[in-house]
């Protein structure tokens, strides 16, 4: 194999391709394409055909069709003439008559010699002579083709180059599925953690704390905790206007005295704290709203500034 073949075949091998893609897809016989690829250019039936063939398949494979047509041999290269009056195997070299460097590496085109033609005055075998006294017949020769050409369709098709076919690796898609799925996993988990925290994370405002009477009569302070502790300043009385029965107006006034007043009217407390523009310990919302009748030990709701 020569150069123009070898250039030939990696470029078709550099492409994933087979000599049955390259077939189908150029309409170019496969034989012909193998006698391109191992340039045995006398299976091709006329060098203007394998010419045709050399142009197209180089296109196909994506190679420059002027510089493979340059490697083909050409016609009026002396070495080409005496290649192709010579017989099917090359001479062999001798002292006297040593291969050029032309020939020996530019690829060489094989002819089917012409018949010979009849020697002056000889007969063909089998033809009988004219009768003496009558002039013998004029015989036309008719004129033989040199070479026998086969008709082959598609030359110089032009198609286009192949893309690149790149052969998948089950292994790897069957990484990038397992990926894929841990990854979804992950993010499944960060989720379902987020909302367990949350979930247990429980409220986050200031527990409040409630009042009840003990059995000496004075009041007791409960927290949201469930934590009791004696109500302050019980033998105090509150200095507001109190009915029992009746929820005091406590908006604006400290804590310590609406929890009394709210003892005296005789409801329970229960405490809030945030943040306010008001002073740290004032009270600055109730439930019930004030003057409204209310069931004895019922909770009266307050909520204290903390301070801004």
């Amino acid at each position: 194999m020569g150069e123009l073949g070898s250039l030939l075949t990696r470029a078709r091998e550099a492409r994933g391709l087979t000599l049955e893609d390259a077939e189908r897809d150029t309409r170019i016989s496969r034989r012909y394409l193998q006698a391109l690829e191992a340039e045995q250019f006398e299976v091709i039936p006329a060098p203007v055909y394998a010419r045709g063939f050399l142009r197209s398949y180089s296109q196909y494979l994506g190679l420059d069709p002027q510089e493979t047509l340059a490697m083909f041999p050409r016609e009026d290269d002396p070495e080409y003439q005496r290649a192709a009056d010579a017989s099917a195997s090359p001479p062999r070299p001798s002292p006297d008559r040593p291969v050029s460097p032309v020939s020996a590496s530019r690829p060489t085109w094989r002819s089917t010699p012409a018949p010979a033609p009849q020697p002056p005055g000889q007969r063909p075998a089998g033809q009988r002579p004219a009768p003496s006294g009558r002039p013998a017949p004029m015989q036309t020769r008719r004129q033989e083709p040199a070479e026998t050409y086969e008709p082959v369709i598609g030359v110089d098709i032009g198609v286009s180059s192949p893309a690149r076919r790149i052969k998948t690796d089950p292994a790897a898609q069957t990484r990038s599925m397992v990926i894929a799925i841990v990854a979804i996993a992950a993010v499944i988990g960060v989720v379902l953690l987020a909302y367990i925290i949350s979930s247990l994370g429980g409220d986050d405002t200031t527990p409040g704390t409630g009042s009840t009477p003990d059995a000496s009569g004075g009041q007791t302070t409960t927290t949201a905790g469930g934590d009791t502790t004696p109500a302050t300043g019980d033998d105090q009385p509150s200095g507001l206007d109190v009915t029992p029965g009746i929820v005091p107006d406590l908006i604006g006034v400290q804590e310590d005295v609406a929890r009394r007043a709210i003892g005296e009217a005789g409801y329970v407390v229960s405490e809030f704290r945030e943040p306010n523009s008001q002073p740290k310990g004032t009270v600055i919302n109730q439930s019930p709203a004030p003057d409204v009748e209310y069931a004895s030990g019922s909770t009266v709701r307050i909520v204290i500034s903390e301070g801004p």
